[in-house]
């Protein structure tokens, strides 16, 4: 399975938190996994903020080092800004939202895998396949 990951669901996967199974199961079951390069500095913004070990940098290391980076080249920021009009989120998580959007074309079973109530409620009203575990 084709994903897409965005950062909380990144986090998910490093430190113990609420969707950390479900991030884990969504590991398990990719066979590529796909993340908008902004997501490093992210992921370690809240890897900073929740004081994090030695064990949860070298983690997030692990866990990246599979990830495909995707980037917007800056041509592509009036496109970003244009489609969150109707999305209404937060830059970051609108770039998220934008990377996954494009790779749908490429990759069109691909679905994103994401915690973030706000960018779920985004992704669902624009048709783009969120990824769910296993019930």
């Amino acid at each position: 399975m084709v994903l897409f990951w965005d950062t909380s669901a990144v986090l998910a996967l490093v430190v113990q938190e609420p969707h950390s199974t479900e991030a884990m199961e969504a590991a398990a079951q990719a066979t590529e996994s796909y993340a908008w390069r902004w997501l490093r500095v992210e992921a370690a913004a809240g890897l900073a903020r929740r004081r994090a070990t030695d064990e949860h940098w070298r983690r997030l290391e692990e866990v990246l080092s599979v990830f495909w980076d995707v980037d917007i080249p800056p041509p592509r920021f009036g496109d970003v800004a244009t489609a969150n009009r109707a999305w209404r989120l937060r830059a970051a998580d609108a770039g998220h939202l934008f990377c996954f959007r494009q790779l749908t074309t490429v990759f069109p079973g691909m679905q994103m895998v994401c915690f973030d109530a706000e960018i779920r409620a985004a992704a669902g009203a624009a048709g783009l396949p969120l990824w769910s575990p296993a019930r």
